[in-house]
């Protein structure tokens, strides 16, 4: 019994539709793979900026309550206390969307990408005192309040990933 086989191969019919499918699938794939990769970049830049906010945050609301001192600077967006480790004033401040802690005149970026820092000062009562407080010493609690972007400006086009946080910090030395 032999068997009859057909070497002419395929038609070009059969190969147009073979490619167009080929072309479905892959045109799929790669949409696929595209949102993914959108998706963990911007759950990746949400992170950053989540994090970013946390350790400003965090930074200055320990240099607030270690502090024994009163507060020698408080303005609605910049503080200014006395390092309890060196004795030295340490200032917080947004310059040009950085987060700025200032010792001795030297500038340190603690965080970049930053929208908005703002400062609510506290009296014994709860009383929102004016920006500038005209005697920091009268301020009991601080709130801070900071909104941040993420750092990658490409991904920040791409995936808006922002951040607000705010915290409240009782002096120490009152």
């Amino acid at each position: 019994m032999a068997i009859c086989r057909d070497n002419r191969g395929f038609t070009l019919a059969e190969m147009l539709v073979a490619f167009a499918v080929l072309g479905l699938v892959l045109a799929a794939v790669t949409t696929l793979h595209r949102g993914v990769l959108q998706a963990y970049v911007g759950g990746s830049n949400k992170t950053e900026v989540q994090q970013n906010a946390r350790v400003a945050l965090n930074r200055m609301a320990r240099a607030i309550r270690e502090t024994r001192n009163p507060l020698t600077l408080a303005t609605a967006t910049s503080l200014t206390v006395v390092d309890q480790e060196t004795g030295l004033p340490v200032s917080y401040s947004l310059n040009a969307g950085a987060l700025l802690r200032t010792t001795n005149g030297a500038d340190e970026v603690v965080i970049g990408r930053v929208q908005s820092l703002t400062f609510t000062y506290r009296d014994a009562s709860d009383n929102v005192l004016g920006a500038p407080v005209g005697t920091p010493a009268n301020v009991f609690r601080v709130q801070i309040a900071i909104q941040t972007a993420s750092e990658d400006p490409v991904a920040a086009g791409a995936a808006d990933a922002r951040a607000q946080f705010t915290t409240s910090v009782r002096l120490r030395n009152l």
